[in-house]
């Protein structure tokens, strides 16, 4: 069985591309916008992605993957995503401005 790139590389090359643009986003990362804005939001308890450490955003996904945090939502958009594609979505997230 033939496998795609390690999640690790896929993080690598969007962390040295430098910031990118949404039309540069990996797909599945749209998904993630409509909720978590791109600019600030008053009051709002739904997090910025933006500028967040890529690291983080696969550790939650993945506690959000495996039921550690109870969610309406994020659980089941979570296990949507393969770990090479959550990796692609954090880095890129990872290097927007914050």
């Amino acid at each position: 069985m033939r496998r795609g790139p390690s999640a690790a590389l896929l993080a690598g090359v969007f962390l040295l591309a430098g910031p990118a643009r949404a039309a540069d986003a990996p797909p599945g990362a749209s998904s993630c916008t409509g909720c978590h804005a791109a600019q600030p939001v008053a009051n709002s308890v739904i997090p910025r992605l933006a500028g967040r450490p890529a690291d983080e955003i696969v550790r939650i996904m993945g506690e959000y993957r495996s039921g550690a945090w109870a969610s309406s939502i994020m659980g089941r958009i979570a296990k949507g995503f393969d770990e090479a594609q959550i990796a692609a979505i954090a880095a890129w997230f990872a290097n927007q401005p914050k």
